[in-house]
């Protein structure tokens, strides 16, 4: 199991780099051909877009839990029936989710935007109610994957998508405009999930579908889980897909264009953080299935995840502005402003995620759903309240303080109230995290606007100086202690190793 986690974050954390690679080559490119103002509307069109897999009603989580306690057991049959009646399932879910879509297309003007962007949009989004159904079938697959570990094969598949669709956008939007990108999506997406059923199959030759093995019984189970994660389901895409949509309604789609640099910046570090820190929720599983206490294993979790955060997201703080000046342009300037509170945003996801794993594998999450509610409710709340004194900026505040009332305050509430973990080495990790992130990353902030010439060749030089000591500074604040002492027994073995031969 060590080694299909190793093998899955590596691949994991691959497909992260080729993804934001490809999305930081074209961002510019899009820009520069579409222009700010059809730009904004295309990132309008990917958040509404988002906002229809709220439909799965939290059974993706279902399917996965199922099927990874029934390879647990080595129950062939019991995958098949899980696989079977989920297929089914979110074909159906798919289809509304469509019709939802598609129902939505016949009314643009509620977004706020002209009328030759109202035909746009509706366009669009009626083209890709057929991507909205690609997707909600493809949940019962990549269940599959996580029950098996298997994540560095939708790793591969997923930087295959991002390569062709990536050479497919630069080919078409230059002539088709917003529609070259409609078809580049669609196209990738298909050739993509089609991989992954040829894999899935090759890689579990038991598995097949049968509507007799669709079971009655077994979506009542599976709604039996996933009833308590729709409110989540509803929260994360308020958090996640909100604000463009809100920045639209409160100013312009030129004001998107900026937002979404900054959004897209601390969202591609985030994803880095969740390629690593996001493959334990099968362990946590196992390990509930066979009753082991999980503390320790929470405790190892936070502190990963609070590590790899604060060594990803400190260079984006240090060197995020001389960056975007060097990406898109001066007139992006702005967007270093936000990335501070969208940051801290994403790091409180380091120990809510954490707290997830353990109540979801205890099947004990159904008050995650509340205090998600409630943390969405405060973002929305106080991004417009703030955005009508501080503008964007009280858009990316009122989202910071939504996610640490949701993702930490509540988070660590509720785990306490089903676990009788000790808390405060959790909160200790969280504040070192963020004072050791904001500290040394304004501080670096400043020197680089004060002392770095703007070029491309300065930030890389001093990019790669300061890495090793941002790693070994939040290796030595912030992994615990049984993890250093390991990590060093390990290096001492093998220079003794290399010495012998």
């Amino acid at each position: 199991m060590k080694k299909q986690l190793i093998a899955s974050s590596i691949f994991r954390f691959l497909e992260r780099g080729i993804v934001v690679v490809t999305s930081l080559l074209l961002t510019p490119f899009l820009i520069g051909e579409l222009g700010e103002h059809d730009y904004g509307l295309w990132i309008l069109i990917i958040s509404v877009l988002g906002w229809f897999n709220v439909i799965n009603l939290g059974f993706p989580s279902a399917v996965q839990r199922h099927i990874t306690l029934a390879l647990e057991h080595a129950d062939h049959q019991k995958v098949n029936v899980v696989f079977s009646t989920s297929l089914l399932l979110f074909g159906v879910l798919g289809i509304f989710a469509a019709a939802g879509l598609l129902v939505l297309a016949s009314f643009p003007s509620i977004f706020g935007i002209n009328t030759l962007d109202q035909s746009t949009l509706a366009l669009a989004l009626t083209i890709f109610c057929l991507k909205v159904l690609w997707d909600f079938l493809m949940n019962a697959i990549h269940g599959f994957f996580a029950g098996l570990l298997r994540y560095d094969i939708d790793a591969n598949i997923s930087s295959f998508n991002a390569i062709a669709k990536a050479l497919m956008v630069y080919m078409l939007v230059t002539d088709l405009n917003i529609m070259g990108a409609i078809i580049a999506t669609l196209v990738a997406d298909f050739i993509a999930n089609i991989l992954k059923v040829i894999y899935a199959k090759r890689i579990y030759p038991q598995l097949s579908f049968s509507y007799k093995n669709a079971q009655w019984h077994e979506v009542k189970a599976l709604f039996a889980f996933s009833k308590h994660v729709i409110a989540a389901g509803i929260a994360k895409s308020i958090n996640t897909k909100a604000d463009p949509i809100l920045v639209t309604k409160l100013f312009d789609l030129s004001s998107v264009a900026l937002y979404s640099i900054a959004v897209r910046l601390t969202s591609h570090v985030q994803a880095f953080v969740s390629s690593v820190t996001g493959i334990f929720s099968p362990v946590f599983t196992k390990m509930a299935a066979k009753n082991i206490d999980m503390e320790e294993m929470f405790n190892r979790t936070v502190s990963i995840n609070f590590f790899v955060a604060a060594t990803l997201f400190l260079p984006l703080l240090i060197f995020g502005g001389l960056f975007i000046r060097l990406w898109v342009g001066d007139g992006f300037i702005d967007a270093i402003v936000l990335l501070g509170f969208l940051a801290f945003s994403f790091i409180c996801l380091s120990i809510s995620e954490a707290v997830k794993n353990i109540l979801f594998a205890q099947a004990k999450h159904q008050l995650i759903t509340i205090i998600n509610l409630i943390g969405a409710i405060f973002n929305i709340a106080l991004s417009v309240i703030l955005a009508q004194k501080w503008g964007l900026l009280g858009v990316a505040a009122g989202t910071a303080i939504g996610f640490f009332i949701s993702d930490i305050i509540f988070n660590l509430i509720l785990l306490k109230r089903y676990n009788n973990y000790q808390l405060w080495p959790v909160i200790k990790t969280f504040i070192t995290a963020v004072i050791i992130i904001y500290v040394v990353g304004l501080s670096g902030q400043y020197l680089v606007t004060q002392y770095l010439s703007v070029s491309w060749l300065a930030l890389i030089i001093a990019g790669a100086i300061s890495l090793p000591f941002i790693v070994i500074l939040n290796w030595l604040l912030l992994l615990d202690s049984e993890m250093k002492q390991k990590t060093y027994q390990l290096l001492a073995n093998k220079l003794k190793r290399k010495n012998k031969q």
